[in-house]
C-alpha cells in the first residue's frame, strides 16, 4: 500500500480530458485527498478565489500560454489568499521545454502521463508529502 498524504485534504485536479480527470481523481482519492475537479482554466480560478486547495495537479494544455497563464494567475489567487498550494502540472510530452517553462511559471513538479500510483507515491515522497 501507498503512504496517506500528510496534513493536507484538498486537492483540485483541472483537466479537459474527462477520462484523465476521473482517473487522476480515482489516483488522488487513494492517497486521501478530498478532489474536487474543473475542465478549464476559469474554472480551476473560480474554484481558487475562496479556498486555496492544497495541492493542484494541472494538466499542460496545448496552448502555449494557456498553462503558464493558469499558473500565474494560480499563484496570485493563492498570494492573496495567504495560502500557498502545491502545484503538479502533468503532460503527455516529456520535452524539456515544456518542462521547464511549467517549473519557470510556478509548478512545484512535473509529472508524465500516464502515471500510475507507484510513480504518484514517489512524486508525493519526493515533495514530502507522504
Amino acid at each position: 500500500m501507498f503512504g496517506k498524504v500528510m496534513n493536507m485534504t484538498r486537492c483540485l485536479v483541472v483537466d479537459a480530458c474527462g477520462e484523465d480527470r476521473e482517473w487522476t481523481t480515482a489516483l488522488l482519492q487513494d492517497f486521501g485527498f478530498d478532489v474536487f475537479r474543473a475542465e478549464t482554466s476559469e474554472q480551476a480560478l473560480s474554484a481558487c478565489r475562496t479556498e486555496m486547495p492544497d495541492m493542484i495537479v494541472v494538466a499542460n494544455s496545448e496552448e502555449p500560454r494557456e498553462t503558464p497563464t493558469l499558473l500565474m494567475n494560480l499563484q496570485a489567487a493563492a498570494r492573496r489568499l495567504g495560502r500557498t498550494p502545491v502545484i503538479l502540472v502533468c503532460d503527455r510530452d516529456p520535452d524539456p521545454r515544456r518542462i521547464g517553462a511549467a517549473i519557470v511559471h510556478g509548478a512545484d513538479e512535473f509529472l508524465v502521463k500516464p502515471f500510475d500510483s507507484a510513480i504518484l507515491d514517489g512524486k508525493l515522497k519526493q515533495l514530502g508529502l507522504t
